[in-house]
């Protein structure tokens, strides 16, 4: 199985309904027992090797092709491959979130379920696009824990605060004080700002989910592995907008930390 990390791709799909073939136990004892039973009977080796290796390629390709068994294999898969995602993600707990951040990231779990709940019911095993989701919704926790340290540093610290201390020494002359002020003002209404950037940026990103959603829903039936492809490319495509993102906020509060 591939590395939870790692897109599932169609080739892979097809090398699981291959290994299910070839090590199918039915397959394997009926060719042993083809084997045996030739030999028993005076067959030479030889022939009784044949005439089982054709029974066996026979009942691996019956296996390879039946609907059945393929169901079997897309689920096991899918099975696995759910464990490994799961087990290698960490989910912040929206309990320690303050309201505004809590529910952009509870936003962005919903529509994760219901992707998901399309992809369990396409034809096809997306697991591409379901790899990229996971990923970009673990991206959003992230964003979110950030989000959250710059909530509770404004909180604590408001830009109206400063600016009224600022108004208040006017024409005091304390120069150093008046400098050191300004500069924190300058890092708040950049921590603000990036607050603000992350509100409409997880807003955007769940309608953008949705539409992922729909076009889910849309090609659910299609045979083309393009349309995976395409739906998982936009789904990284968003990922890198939201590292951006991520990035901006983490420079946004280490500016705010004081120095050592």
């Amino acid at each position: 199985m591939t590395s939870p990390d790692k897109p599932y791709s169609r080739e892979e799909y097809a090398g699981a309904l291959v290994a299910n073939a070839v090590a199918k136990p039915f397959n394997v004892v009926l060719a042993v027992a083809t084997i045996a039973a030739a030999t028993v009977i005076g067959a030479e080796f030889l022939v009784a090797l044949v005439v089982g290796l054709t029974l066996y390629a026979i009942a691996a390709t019956w296996t390879f092709f039946d609907a059945d068994e393929a169901a079997a294999v897309l689920e096991r898969e899918r099975g696995e491959r759910k464990q490994a995602l799961a087990s290698g993600r960490v989910r912040t707990n929206l309990q320690t979130l303050a309201p505004p951040v809590r529910h952009h990231l509870l936003a962005a779990r919903q529509i994760e379920a219901r992707i998901r709940d399309a992809i369990e019911r396409a034809e096809l095993p997306y697991t591409e696009v379901s790899a990229e989701v996971d990923a970009l919704v673990t991206l959003m926790d992230q964003s979110a824990a950030r989000a959250q340290l710059l909530f509770e540093a404004l909180y604590e610290s408001p830009p109206e605060r400063v600016e009224a201390r600022l108004r208040e020494l006017q024409g005091s002359g304390k120069a150093e004080l008046i400098d050191a002020l300004s500069q924190q003002l300058t890092v708040q209404r950049k921590m603000e700002s990036q607050l603000a950037r992350f509100y409409d940026e997880m807003e955007r990103m769940v309608v953008e989910l949705d539409t992922i959603r729909g076009s889910l829903v849309s090609v659910s039936a299609s045979t083309d592995a393009a349309n995976q492809q395409r739906i998982a490319g936009d789904v990284r495509s968003l990922r890198d907008e939201l590292g951006a993102l991520a990035s901006g906020m983490s420079e946004a509060f280490e500016e705010s930390a004081p120095a050592p």
